[in-house]
């Protein structure tokens, strides 16, 4: 699917930070990161600034002359902290799916019950979907695509986290279930993948298509069956 166009609205509520080439940013000080040795904090300044460039380029549409770019360090900097292009790509991953869970975790954590916290995830996907915390849309769908068709280095990790977004989906049915949330006759694991599913594939139509109205379709359904659950 193609990367290409994909920037952040300026009137976005979740974070997200544009990479402008021959302007890095410069790694953090030693007052920054008290806790990180100066190899640690130069490889988080890596993996933060190659985040966005991944997921908008891809890893094949990513060169190493991109990456030098936007850290300011040279290849030899780069491979110093890193083994090889792969290892930087599976970091910059790393720290996308940080910084969603970030988010998510500052909006779910408050709320009381599963059902509200189910709620406010699909909330969540549908202000995600055009303006997500990191510039280019949903890392999952961006590496993936790659993942299946050529990079397979990136399969384990990338299904590692579909897996935990579900389980964590399937949990909240689970447990919801036995506080009398919502109805026993369901299966949780199969809903838990049908909201999952939904939700991604509607992030590859509303970007592709540049509207919010097929994110916003999913997810009023979703809600809609979640009220059926709940009887």
């Amino acid at each position: 699917m193609s990367k290409s166009s994909r920037t952040p609205s300026k009137n976005s509520k979740l974070p997200a930070k544009e990479l402008r080439a021959g302007e890095p940013d410069k790694p953090a000080d030693d007052d920054a990161t008290p806790n990180l040795s100066k190899a640690a904090r130069t490889r988080e300044f890596i993996r933060e600034q190659a985040a966005p460039i991944f997921n908008k380029q891809g890893f094949a549409g990513t060169s190493l002359g991109d990456l030098t770019v936007a850290t300011g360090l040279s290849k030899g900097a780069l491979y110093g902290n890193f083994k090889d292009k792969e290892g930087i790509a599976l970091a910059a991953f790393g720290y996308s799916m940080e910084q969603i869970r970030k988010v998510m975790t500052s909006r779910l954590d408050p709320l009381s019950s599963n059902r509200q916290k189910l709620v406010e995830l699909l909330n969540f996907f549908g202000e995600y979907v055009m303006h997500p915390p990191i510039p280019g849309g949903c890392p999952m769908i961006n590496y993936g695509v790659e993942a299946d068709d050529s990079q397979r280095f990136m399969r384990k990790v990338i299904a590692r986290e579909m897996q935990s977004t579900m389980g964590f989906i399937q949990r909240c049915l689970e447990k919801g279930t036995e506080s009398g949330e919502f109805k026993s006759d369901f299966e949780a694991p199969a809903i838990a993948q049908l909201i999952f599913c939904a939700v991604e594939g509607a992030i590859v139509v509303s970007r592709v298509t540049g509207s919010p109205a097929p994110m916003a379709a999913v997810v009023a359904q979703c809600r809609t069956m979640l009220d059926r659950l709940a009887g």
